[in-house]
């Protein structure tokens, strides 16, 4: 006895079990699956999908005051009109300077990385940075009492004293275009005593929860007006600095600090290099979709292509 099953009943049945008699791509090898996702030419591209990463190369170059590789050799180079007038005269206010070098650094700047005893070899300090997260350069050590004038948009200016003071830079990065790194700084100043409080935890990603943690550490101030962003492209240097000749200000406080051993005053800059991850790039030779070898014309003609193939001659026989 034949038991009958209702149409509606087979298709049911058929979308259950997850048949798809009309896709033959679901019985694809591996191999096949990986050239169709990056085959931009298929018939169903796929997309590789990875975070976004930042390398932030960073270098903090110090010479005492007056010496022409931290006060002139960069900036006789540098592009400062890359950043806004309005964010350049705020930082020129309170003493700091911002430039792009576009190529090769200047000779006595590559030189300063090399070792040349007695004088402190420069380094380069590389990190990688999820998109949008940020990290802290410390630019010197505590100093037990300063005052500061901060100037603020508006010609108000704020007189500040700070007890057990050090400064930082916020670097924030994040991808621009196709090839380019936008790089936001934020001047911070950390001062006090020591304290625990409940701050926010960095996550990596928009979808991820907020959540707070138990923070030791200074009170900080985060001075956001004067925050600059300035977008690198390969070749590019971000440089940072001080204006000497201003005392009092926020960038002598960064930038200007006294020799451990001696009474000398020393200078130093910035030096910010950036690059980035490609996101879902496909190879630049398009990968041809291969033939289907379940398919049985396929494989009769591959077949029949063996069998008329002449045989190989053997070395030595």
């Amino acid at each position: 006895m034949t038991r009958k099953i209702p149409a509606p009943a087979f298709v049911a049945m058929m979308a259950l079990a997850g048949c798809n008699l009309t896709r033959s791509d679901q019985r694809r090898k591996p191999d096949q699956v990986t050239a169709t996702v990056f085959n931009v030419n298929a018939q169903r591209p796929g997309r590789l999908i990875e975070p976004r990463y930042c390398k932030i190369d960073s270098a903090i170059l110090t010479r005492p005051v007056g010496d022409p590789v931290v006060e002139s050799s960069a900036w006789n180079v540098a592009d400062e009109q890359i950043v806004p007038v309005d964010v350049r005269q705020a930082l020129e206010a309170n003493g700091l300077r911002v430039g792009v070098i576009t190529g090769t650094l200047p000779g006595d700047i590559v030189e300063a990385f090399k070792p040349r005893p007695p004088i402190k070899e420069t380094q380069w300090v590389h990190l990688a940075l999820p998109e949008g997260e940020h990290s802290p350069i410390v630019l010197g050590g505590k100093t037990e009492t300063v005052s500061l004038l901060l100037n603020h948009r508006g010609n108000k200016i704020d007189g500040r004293d700070y007890q057990g003071a050090s400064g930082r830079l916020n670097i924030t990065p994040s991808h621009q275009g196709l090839t380019g790194v936008s790089v936001r700084v934020v001047p911070e100043i950390h001062h006090g005593a020591e304290r625990r409080t409940i701050a926010p935890v960095q996550n990596n990603g928009p979808f991820a929860q907020h959540e707070f943690g138990i923070k030791d550490g200074q009170q900080e101030d985060v001075l956001r007006e004067l925050a600059t962003t300035v977008d690198l492209q390969p070749g590019q240097t971000l440089v940072i600095g001080c204006r000497g000749k201003l005392g009092r200000t926020l960038g002598t406080f960064l930038f200007l600090q006294p020799e451990p051993t001696t009474d000398q005053m020393l200078q130093s800059i910035l030096l910010l290099q950036a690059a980035r991850n490609s996101v879902g790039v496909p190879p630049l030779k398009p990968i041809e979709d291969e033939p289907d070898a379940h398919d049985p014309a396929v494989r009769a003609s591959a077949e029949a292509a063996k069998g008329s193939r002449p045989a190989r001659e053997t070395p030595g026989l």
